[in-house]
């Protein structure tokens, strides 16, 4: 009697987990409130946009930057735009943050601090990305025009933490 209930037991058990795991699935893919915008192919690699809003897991942004456009080429890189400055994240440079920079580069300055100019993928994925701002009407975001470089700066000054997953800002 006892050898027959434990398959039962296994098959409950086993029906609630085929259960959960679709429900528990929605709920975190609902909870990011990420979509795709646009998909394509160029001699860089597979260039994704998505729309970001509400998002619960970049803590360290205020209310007022809930909203974002995200840019992935190849799971490489990473542009992320929001209404005030535009940051790009590279697979290659972990430690490194690159911020979009307006106006002539210095030559000197008395700061440590570096510069890189505009790429042709850096040019090709910002001026998308205002084709989208505009489409979705976010008029108050911050737009390419003007920029020249991205000034560089380090954010993890003792590496990329090793279990740390690669992901955008």
């Amino acid at each position: 009697m006892v050898i027959v209930s434990l398959p039962v037991i296994k098959m409950k058990n086993g029906q609630i987990k085929i259960l959960l795991f679709p429900i528990i699935a929605l709920t975190i893919s609902c909870s990011t409130h990420k979509g795709l915008i646009k998909k394509e192919k160029t001699d860089f690699g597979t260039i994704k946009y998505y729309v970001q809003t509400d998002s619960n897991h970049f803590d360290y942004i205020d209310r007022k930057k809930d909203k974002r456009i995200l840019i992935r080429v190849d799971n490489s890189i990473y542009y992320s735009i929001y209404y005030d400055y535009i940051a790009k994240h590279t697979k290659q440079d972990k430690a490194l943050g690159y911020w979009l920079f307006y106006g002539e580069v210095p030559k000197e300055t008395h700061e440590p601090k570096s510069y890189k100019k505009l790429s042709e993928l850096d040019s090709l994925v910002l001026s998308r990305s205002d084709e989208i701002l505009d489409s979705l009407k976010w008029t108050n975001f911050k737009r390419w025009n003007g920029a020249t470089a991205f000034q560089i700066e380090v954010v993890y000054y003792h590496g990329f933490p090793k279990n740390e997953k690669f992901k955008p800002y």
